[in-house]
């Protein structure tokens, strides 16, 4: 007869999700994950595969719980340029709070390079899905007469998520709210113009 399990698939989760946030996938060990959830190797391989497995499954738990609320703030109707903006706002207030981690999609795109492939395909679909939801605000804002027809919105939503990424890295280096709300007025300026 098999054990019970003796642990919480959601308390792992949770826990091994903030290890490869702060350390990121390589320089997290399978004994980093193991000290930090208090399970053995045995039930860590028969739960998740092997590491790679218990990150994508962290990568899919932080979609659905810490990325969950940001992508209901650009689908809140009417979709416009308000939504853009409060999704912004709230970035910068994460950025300058004692409790900033940056992103893991963002923290784990600048380690592509030493990623499988398998890995940035799933990190890339997930930006790729906040790009379009920022396009998608865009568009009504062309149609609500927020911004100008002659923008290409394509190419803003690309300029939205390179300002979201690098503020997810520059809130690293402890900015001021300041100095973040000064940022988002020029990116603003640039798009509402």
């Amino acid at each position: 007869m098999p054990r019970a399990k003796e642990y919480s698939k959601e308390e792992v989760l949770n826990t091994a999700t903030k290890v490869f946030w702060k350390r990121g996938f390589k320089n997290t060990s399978i004994s980093d994950l193991v000290n930090a959830t208090g399970l053995n190797k045995h039930s860590m391989y028969g739960e998740f595969e092997n590491k790679e497995g218990l990150f994508l499954a962290c990568i899919d738990h932080y979609v659905n719980t810490s990325t969950k609320y940001l992508m209901d703030i650009l689908k809140e109707e009417p979709l416009g340029i308000g939504n853009i903006k409060a999704f912004i706002k709230n970035r910068i207030e994460y950025a300058t709070s004692g409790e900033f981690d940056g992103c893991l999609l963002v923290n784990t795109t600048v380690e592509k390079h030493l990623l499988d492939e398998k890995i940035n395909k799933i990190v890339n679909k997930e930006l790729y899905g906040q790009k379009n939801l920022f396009h998608a605000c865009l568009v009504a804002a062309q149609k609500n007469g927020e911004i100008s027809t002659e923008k290409d919105c394509e190419i803003l939503a690309d300029y939205l998520m390179c300002f979201l990424e690098g503020l997810m890295i520059v809130g690293k280096t402890n900015p001021t709210k300041r100095s973040l709300n000064n940022i988002m007025d020029t990116t603003m300026g640039a798009i509402l113009k």
